[in-house]
């Protein structure tokens, strides 16, 4: 009993929360474009007609982890309401799962932080994140953040708890959740290396015998990431009859950030690559060879800094509150560095590289405020363990006083 009263605080924030993300739910209608469209439409191809594809036919543009996602919970919907519901109330429907599915987000920042520093930084975590708004309107849209954000919050728990008892059962359990993280959205797919190297380095020490005792552990990581991505795989060698490891359209976002500050239109980069006759992955890589050969620098600062402000500086939704946009610009100021401050803090090493790793990842795709969200959240975590730190320290000075 006195166990349970200790997460008294958390449960008295998720439950405010719960009640705001309804509300909203409620006074929130339907309204789809940009990306949404595909999503609905491959939900939609997956419940009727039983295949997975924005067009006619099956394709792999995407990976299926969110499209399938939708699916499964349209499928539900109309078997609870006999399938008697428009298009948009299930629509609605998918974001009201959405929204419960925001709590469980909650929860998951709330025991990264219990478990990385203490609960006191769990607790503080999950009231950055519920006073930073997209996290309450993310579920109201059909964007993978929606499923992406809880996935990688966990596929980061569980690695921090393999980390702390070099179990097994956690390995695997991160293998499969990296996998699912990497269906939604593949740029996470190097985090394989990173968590490598941060969980063999504590082994280095113990010689060859503690390389040997790292891979044992580790191992489980690496199959229960490919036995989650073998159905996968196996789909696409069948419809397509070649080895499709994650999707096609991974050129298109990789060209609509390779020119810098966006002087060439995406538009006329894909004709470009059209009348070369090579993919989009191809001539991006070409395109950016090249503006490394002539522009070095122009092109080398594109890609470090210039991305930056894209993806953080304008918040991604409701930029025109005054207050939020100043909270935005402290939590991404202040995010940024205590991230690098985290990389030498042991107990915030692994949620630092991480975030690091993911923001270097995404710097070499399109620059938008949305992909840079999940940057954000992981960096509202990283907040709190520095507020309780600095937090502790003045308490300490004041009892010493």
């Amino acid at each position: 009993m006195a166990r349970w009263r200790t997460h008294i605080p958390f449960i008295v924030i998720a439950f405010f929360t719960f009640l705001f993300r309804i509300y909203l739910w409620k006074k929130t209608g339907v309204a789809e474009y940009g990306d949404m469209l595909r999503y609905d439409a491959m939900a939609i191809h997956v419940v009727w007609q039983g295949y997975l594809g924005n067009g006619t036919v099956p394709d792999a543009f995407v990976t299926p982890g969110y499209p399938l996602f939708v699916a499964f919970i349209m499928k539900l919907v109309m078997i609870l309401h006999s399938g008697g519901l428009s298009h948009q109330r299930l629509i609605h429907e998918v974001y009201l799962a959405q929204q419960f599915l925001s709590i469980v987000t909650l929860l998951l920042i709330y025991m990264l932080g219990t478990v990385m520093v203490n609960k006191l930084t769990g607790i503080v975590a999950a009231l950055l994140s519920l006073f930073y708004l997209p996290n309450s309107f993310v579920g109201l849209m059909l964007l993978t953040e929606a499923l992406f954000i809880p996935l990688l919050i966990a596929t980061i728990l569980a690695f921090v708890y393999a980390q702390k008892t070099n179990r097994k059962r956690y390995y695997a359990l991160t293998g499969l959740l990296l996998g699912l993280t990497t269906l939604v959205r593949p740029t996470v797919l190097p985090f394989i290396v990173l968590f490598a190297a941060l969980s063999w380095w504590p082994f280095l020490k113990a010689g060859f015998r503690g390389v040997v005792s790292w891979f044992k552990q580790f191992v489980w990581l690496i199959v229960l990431f490919i036995i989650t991505m073998i159905p996968w795989w196996v789909r696409n060698a069948l419809d397509f009859h070649r080895f499709i490891p994650l999707s096609t359209e991974a050129g298109n976002p990789l060209l609509a950030g390779a020119d810098p500050y966006f002087k060439v239109p995406i538009d006329t980069l894909i004709q470009m690559s059209r009348n070369l006759h090579e993919s989009q992955q191809t001539f991006a890589i070409h395109y950016i060879e090249q503006g490394l050969t002539h522009h070095f620098f122009f092109f080398v600062g594109w890609f470090l800094f210039g991305k930056l402000g894209y993806l953080f500086w304008q918040p991604w939704l409701y930029g025109y509150i005054t207050l939020f946009v100043l909270y935005h610009h402290v939590v991404v100021v202040l995010g940024f560095i205590l991230m690098f401050a985290g990389l030498f803090w042991r107990q915030l090493r692994t949620i630092s590289f991480t975030t690091l790793a993911l923001l270097l990842l995404q710097l070499g795709f399109l620059p938008t405020a949305r992909y840079g969200y999940p940057i954000i959240v992981l960096w509202l975590i990283i907040l709190a363990a520095y507020i309780v730190q600095v937090w502790h320290i003045l308490v300490q000075r004041r009892s010493h006083a």
